[in-house]
This record gives C-alpha cells, sequence and structure tokens, in this order.
C-alpha cells in the first residue's frame, strides 16, 4: 500500500470518525552540493568519506567559510539537514592543525548530548577526544574529561553550576577553547532563554579572562528571528547561514480533526483517541511511524490502547518514548527504532531534537505542538532519507488547534514565529551578576559581557549587602557560591516542592503552588492523581497523598493591575495600543470541585491565601465608546465582551511568538483607574518578562485579525474551548460572549 492509497483509505473509512480536512503534497528536492574554500584537507576528506560523506552540501559550504574565518555564525535549516556538520568540520580542522585546541558543545537534553558524541566522536579525526560532562557522569569520569578531553559536550545547567563556578579546574581547557556550539538554539526562549544567554555572557568573560576568544556557533530550526536571537543570547553580532540545500523525498502533510460530539459546547472527540486510531493503522500496515504527544501521560496512554489492540506480533514492535525513563531504557529504544526493529514509537517532544532515529515512514502529532517550528521538526522526523513519508497533525479543542484545521495554508505559509528573550530582565541580571562576581571580582569593564543592565544589578546587590568593595573591584561577599540557588527554569520567587508518601515527585513556582497547589488541589503525576493534603507556606513545600477520585477542581482568582510606565503606544484601528510595564496582584480566593465528564459543580470552597505581587511586561489596548456603539455593545454586554476577547487573544498570541498560554496571564475591565476606558491586558506571567510583549505589540494589528478570525469560524453558538473559553481562567469563563466579541472586534478594526 502507498501513503496515497492510505490516506485515499482513510478519508472513506466508515471505521475513523475524523476529517481529512486537507493534504498537502510537498515535492522532492535535490541536492545541491558546495565546496568549502579554501578545500578540505584529503585527511579530513578521507575521514569523512569513510562516513559516506563525499560532498558538502551548499548551505554546509557556507556555513563552513564563515565559521572558519572566525564570525559567530547561525546555522539554520530544516530537520536532516546535516547542521552538525557544520561545527563538526571547523572543529576537526583545528584539532588536526593544533590537538591542544578546545571546543564546547551544549545540548538541551541528555539524550541529544550523547547522540551527538556518537557522531563526532564516532568520525575517528586523530587527537579529536570527546567526552560528555553532565549529570549523569560519574565523579572519575569527569576528572578524566577535564584532564584529556578537548571536545566536551554538556548542557546549559551543568555549565551554569558545574563548570563556571568550578572555573579554575577548567583553566587549561578555557585558555585553549576555540568554539563555543550551542545545539537547538530555538528551544532557548522566555525565562529559560535568558538565563542561558546571561550564562552565556558569563562564560565569555571567564574565557577572555584565561586569554580565549571562542567562536560561537548556534544550530536552529527555521524560525522567525534567528540572528535576533543569537545576537541576545551572546551580546554579540551573529552572522546567519540560512539555507537547506541537502535532499529530501516527496511528503505528504495531512490534516485530521476529530468529530464534533457536541457542536454547541465545541466538544470534539479526543484527539488522543484519534491518534491511536491512526498509530494503529499504520503500524498494522508496516509503516515506520512516530507519535508525538506534549505530556507524558497522553505518551503513556496511546501506547497502552494501541497495544492493547495490536496483534501479537506487532505489539511487541511498538515502545513508548520520554524523559523519566532510565538512559539505558531510552538509549535501547533509539537503537530498535534505528535498527528498523520497532515498528512505531510513541514520544513526547524529547524525540524532536536531532537524534538520529533513522528512517521513518510517518510522524503523527497529537496536537498542534505550539509552534510552526516545532510542528516542522515534528513532521520532519519522518522522510529523513529520500523515500516518501507522511504527517499527520490531529487537532485538539484549542483555539490554535482549530484555526490551523480552518485555515491550512497558514501552516505551510507563514513566517515561523519569533524566539523571545529578554536579557535585560531585571532579577534574572542581578541573579547572574551575583554568580559572576563569585566567579571573578566585577569591574566596570564586566558591562561589554554582562550588559548595560548590569549596573542597577549591581546597585541592588550592593545595597543587600552582597558585595564589597576591594581595591577599585566588587567582590562577592559570601563564602557559598549563588550559582546552586539560582533556578534557570524560572524567574525567580521560592519554589515549592510536592511530596507524597515522603518523595519529592515534582516542584512548582509559587504563582503556580497558590493556584495548583493549595489544600483540597487535584494533582497529576506521570498518570497518576493526587489530592493535596497541606499546603506549607512557611516550608515552601506540598504534601500530596495518591487517591482514585471523580473530580478536578478550578480555582477562583482576583487580580488588580496598576500602569507603572508606557514605553509605546499607536492607534491599532480604532483602539488605543501600548506597551509597557505593569504590576500583578493576584489574589487564589477559593476553588471548585466539578465532576469530571460533564464539568458539573459538587462544591465550592473558599481558601485565605496570601497574594502573588510582581512586575512584568505587558499590552493593552483601551475601547473608546465609538467602537462599543457602533458594535452594539451595551454595559450589559461589556465585561463578557472583553472577556471573550481578552480569552481568544491569549489563545492566538503564540501564532506570533514562541511561547505558551500558560506562559501568559489576562484581565479585562469595562473600567480601569489608569486608563479611564475599558481596557484589555494581555502580561507575561513572569516577573520582569521574558521578551513576549514587544513582538505582540508589533503584531498588534495581525495578532487582533488572527483572533477575530478565530472567533468567528468556530462553530459553536456561545462560546467553547475553541474560541473563548480558557483552561486557566480564574472566573470560571463567565462571563464570556463571543457573539459580542465578534462584533467589537469587527467595529475595532472597520473604518
Amino acid at each position: 500500500m502507498t501513503l496515497d492509497e492510505l490516506l485515499a483509505g482513510w478519508a472513506s473509512s466508515p471505521d475513523l470518525e475524523g476529517d481529512l480536512v486537507h493534504v498537502e503534497a510537498l515535492p522532492e528536492r535535490r541536492a545541491i552540493h558546495g565546496d568549502s574554500d579554501p578545500p578540505l584537507s584529503i585527511g579530513l576528506s578521507d575521514i569523512l568519506a569513510g562516513h559516506g560523506i563525499e560532498r558538502l552540501y551548499r548551505h554546509q559550504a557556507r556555513a563552513i567559510s564563515h565559521i572558519r574565518a572566525g564570525r559567530h555564525t547561525v546555522v539554520v535549516a530544516g530537520t536532516a539537514g546535516g547542521k552538525t556538520l557544520c561545527y563538526t568540520v571547523p572543529i576537526a580542522e583545528t584539532i588536526l592543525e593544533n590537538p591542544r585546541s578546545a571546543a564546547l558543545a551544549l545540548y538541551p537534553t541528555k539524550a541529544l548530548a550523547q547522540d551527538q558524541l556518537r557522531s563526532i566522536g564516532g568520525l575517528g579525526v586523530p587527537g579529536l577526544v570527546a567526552s560528555t560532562y553532565d549529570g549523569d557522569t560519574p565523579p572519575e569520569d569527569r576528572t578524566w574529561a577535564r584532564r584529556h578531553a578537548n571536545v566536551i559536550l554538556t548542557n546549559p545547567d551543568m555549565l551554569h553550576i558545574g563548570i563556571l563556578p568550578n572555573h579554575a579546574k577548567w583553566a587549561d581547557f578555557l585558555l585553549r577553547l576555540e568554539y563555543v556550539v550551542i545545539d537547538e538554539m530555538h528551544m532557548l526562549r522566555g525565562v529559560f532563554g535568558t538565563h542561558v544567554g546571561m550564562i552565556l555572557r558569563r562564560l565569555r568573560r571567564l574565557a577572555a579572562h584565561y586569554g580565549a576568544n571562542p567562536t560561537f556557533v548556534f544550530t536552529s530550526a527555521t524560525i522567525g528571528n534567528p540572528g535576533d536571537l543569537a545576537e541576545r543570547l551572546i551580546g554579540m553580532p551573529v552572522t546567519v547561514a540560512e539555507g537547506d540545500d541537502s535532499p529530501s523525498g516527496r511528503k505528504l502533510v495531512a490534516l485530521w480533526n476529530p468529530p464534533l460530539e457536541d457542536a454547541d459546547l465545541g466538544k470534539r472527540r479526543s484527539a488522543m483517541a484519534e491518534t491511536t486510531d491512526l498509530f494503529i493503522d499504520l503500524v498494522r500496515n508496516d509503516f515506520h511511524t512516530i507519535a508525538f504527544s506534549r505530556s507524558r501521560k497522553a505518551t503513556e496512554l496511546i501506547y497502552r490502547w494501541a497495544r492493547d489492540r495490536l496483534d501479537d506480533e506487532r505489539k511487541d514492535k511498538i515502545a513508548p518514548y520520554r524523559s523519566g525513563y532510565l538512559a539505558s531504557e531510552r538509549r535501547e529504544t533509539e537503537a530498535a527504532l534505528f535498527s528498523g526493529e520497532l515498528l512505531g514509537v510513541t514520544a513526547t517532544n524529547a524525540l524532536e531534537l536531532g537524534i538520529d532515529v533513522g528512517a521513518l515512514d510517518a510522524a503523527i502529532i497529537n496536537t498542534f505542538p505550539g509552534t510552526i517550528s516545532s510542528f516542522r521538526q515534528q513532521a520532519g522526523r519522518a522522510g529523513r532519507t529520500q523515500a516518501e513519508s507522511l504527517a499527520v497533525l490531529v487537532g485538539g479543542e484549542d483555539a490554535l488547534d482549530q484555526y490551523f484545521m480552518h485555515h491550512p495554508s497558514e501552516l505551510f505559509s507563514r513566517t515561523p514565529e519569533a524566539v523571545v528573550i529578554n536579557p535585560n530582565n531585571p532579577m534574572i541580571v542581578e541573579a547572574h551578576t551575583a554568580c559572576a562576581a563569585h566567579e571573578l571580582p566585577l569591574e566596570l569593564a564586566d558591562r561589554e559581557f554582562l550588559g548595560d543592565a548590569m549596573e542597577e544589578a549591581v546597585a541592588g546587590l550592593s545595597s543587600q549587602g552582597h558585595l564589597e568593595m576591594r581595591r577599585g573591584r566588587l567582590f562577592w561577599a559570601h563564602r557559598q557560591a549563588p550559582a546552586p540557588r539560582v533556578g534557570i527554569r524560572s524567574s525567580g520567587g521560592p519554589t515549592y516542592t510536592v511530596v507524597a508518601d515522603g518523595e519529592v515527585i515534582g516542584t512548582m513556582e509559587e504563582q503556580r503552588a497558590f493556584r495548583d497547589g493549595h489544600q483540597g488541589a487535584i494533582y497529576l503525576h506521570q498518570g497518576e492523581t493526587y489530592v493535596v493534603d497541606q499546603l506549607d507556606l512557611d516550608r515552601h513545600e506540598i504534601a500530596a497523598s495518591a487517591r482514585q477520585v471523580d473530580y478536578f477542581t478550578q480555582t477562583k482568582q482576583e487580580k488588580t493591575l496598576d500602569v507603572l510606565g508606557v514605553s509605546e503606544q499607536t492607534a491599532i484601528g480604532r483602539l488605543r495600543y501600548h506597551l509597557g510595564q505593569v504590576r500583578v496582584e493576584s489574589y487564589v480566593t477559593g476553588y471548585q470541585t466539578r465532576k469530571i465528564g460533564s464539568g458539573e459543580v459538587i462544591d465550592h470552597v473558599w481558601l485565605d491565601l496570601p497574594p502573588t505581587v510582581f512586575e512584568t511586561e505587558s499590552v493593552w489596548y483601551t475601547v473608546p465608546e465609538s467602537v462599543l456603539g457602533s458594535a452594539g455593545i451595551g454595559d450589559d454586554r461589556l465585561l463578557g465582551t472583553l472577556h471573550a476577547a481578552e480569552h481568544a487573544g491569549i489563545a492566538m498570541l503564540p501564532l506570533f511568538a514562541v511561547c505558551d498560554r500558560w506562559d501568559i496571564g489576562g484581565l479585562s475591565t469595562n473600567w480601569h483607574p489608569d486608563a479611564g476606558l475599558p481596557t484589555v491586558f494581555i502580561y507575561e506571567g513572569y516577573p520582569g518578562g521574558a521578551g513576549i510583549s514587544p513582538i505582540a505589540y508589533d503584531m498588534a494589528l495581525s495578532h487582533l485579525e488572527a483572533t477575530l478570525e478565530a472567533i468567528r469560524s468556530c462553530a459553536c453558538d456561545h462560546g467553547c474551548p475553541s474560541c473563548v473559553q480558557s483552561p486557566k481562567c480564574g472566573n470560571f469563563n463567565e462571563p464570556l460572549d463571543k457573539d459580542g466579541a465578534i462584533r467589537f472586534i469587527e467595529a475595532a478594526l472597520g473604518p
């Protein structure tokens, strides 16, 4: 059976209830080769030829030329585009010429570092000694790596906590450092990306201290702003080497929308169930298939359901893959997938990255993965050779999923979203300025590395007694290193641990702890259900116990928001649009328990918790009376109208910036004291902001147009999860006026 025949069968099958809403045929692409100038040495050419690499692709040759010339470079290409070779060749050439030269490579996951160790170390370049250095590396192997390896493969967390604070042990390596590689740069977004940017600036500072000036090389999937992101990460100009001249086979991309079960409520059949059906059909027809899901639970459930329905021969040829497994278990699955022994694997985005899993025929994506970049990465995991392949996106109920189901051309023609960070986030800059002061005393010249925001950070740290002035330099005032207390996955504030049966099973930031970890809350972990018994504010601990329940919990929140300053403002249609700083004060006042399935309210429980207060960046628009008059929106409908527009706007913002709706908060009010008008705020949910708001401001008109289209194209009558309802609403999705939101935005964008 061909893939075309398979799709035709799906479209007509009575056993598959979903709708094949669109099929895009992407033509095959032939390779375009290029030669490096000057040519590769005969020795290196022979080594590469021994691994089947006879010639470079044109984009590889172009990137290698930039890197050889010492230009900081970001290499942008699709999955299986050969990005690894772009930095491996210059590193190998340099080490062949001088074996004392060194390179440091950062990967977002340990699994990818292990895969790249096999790739780089397996070339057999004389003098090149590669080693991983991460949390899985035994102490004796770490000592060996520091002394003998000239290519170290690690991750941002280990660089932050294990290497930079102990730089004296790495002095010889840092002195010889020629290259720093940051692989899968597009993963460095928001707060995490902002932290990594400061870590890289600390690395630059220490390398300069030891006399090195390494060339930075980034690799990335296609994103909207590769050069800008790379420059923000290291604070220096970067050259973009963009394009993909590698070959690829014909690819069919199908959009599959689960059927409506309740049109009025917008309720669709489970995307997981649809994904399972498609996965089983592909495996039964002997197509090697990967099924991606956004959660560990979904990955495990699809595997379990598929295994229960497959025949004895095939059920043993599928496996799940996610973080949380032992490294040996993941390596075993990778090897079986690469060899073709496995017919199918269900996976989280842990396999989205560049781990070589061999030739796959099909990739199923269980709901839109959040960004066009991730969608293309996951779809690209099938068809890594020049054979024909299939990718299927199974739509969820989320507004963004349904937007693409109704506007498939947007998925293939739209420029990928921008990945944003905020190198001036005051809390993050202050945290890493403290780390830098512990590593080496601070001087005014360190602004070259840490940025202009360093001065304000120094003032804050000095006033708190953390820095001491001695002989014109600022020293860290404590014996204990600050780095272990700086979590690079959050923007600050206390972290709460979730404890069940004496074991830590998770962590939460304070804001989320009040929302999801209050007494009585339902907490899900690896498919198990826990009920929170106690939220200990003093010990920052959430005590929970495993229980089977038939309800879920949803919190009630009250918010106040003050405008601290306006950076920019402009007219968007008939609205006044603003970018600026705000202070958000949020109270969790109680929660409802609701029946699973029906959503029926069982009980309402009041809580007495302290507020969470933080300053962040926001965009907001004010609504003049003339717009409401044109839309026919009276006072009785105003709050529901603005609330619906706010929810849909939050849901659609990831279309323009790489973020998640959980990264963003909102507030809509029929009158705001700082504006004197009805106002809708969309703010960043992290203290100091993560760089999302400036993108939202720049894309304001397109964002409002997409928001209107998402609401207008939804088939429900009164509002549903596919348009104006939000899973994180602190007011239980009340009031919401879908019709009012449509009429309001139409009037706002009209003449």
